[in-house]
């Protein structure tokens, strides 16, 4: 049987943690013709958003348990994504049977 492969997503946060050492030449940016290899910069040049990159969104399960009150509007979303991405494979699933 075949593997889904891991989103890019996923491979881009578990690069993340493993914090690169300030000037270490980053593999496969450097694809344009007579520039400068990329190198990696200290983390605080980077913006704060980078670093929310390599934390992991949370699951149904837990968005499930969570009260919805204490929910923000990011988790909220989220919530409602993962719930109809659910509805529709089992739509499929139910489709295909028939």
């Amino acid at each position: 049987s075949l593997r889904p492969l891991r989103s890019i997503r996923s491979i881009t946060s578990s690069a993340v943690r493993r914090a690169m050492k300030p000037g270490t030449v980053i593999e496969g940016l450097d694809f344009l013709k007579n520039s400068e290899p990329v190198v990696s910069k200290e983390r605080t040049e980077y913006p704060t958003w980078v670093n929310d990159l390599a934390t992991p969104d949370i699951t149904l399960a837990k968005l499930r348990k969570m009260d919805e009150e204490d929910a923000t509007n990011k988790e909220m979303m989220r919530y409602l994504k993962l719930t109809r991405r659910r509805l529709i494979k089992e739509n499929n699933v139910d489709a295909g049977l028939r």
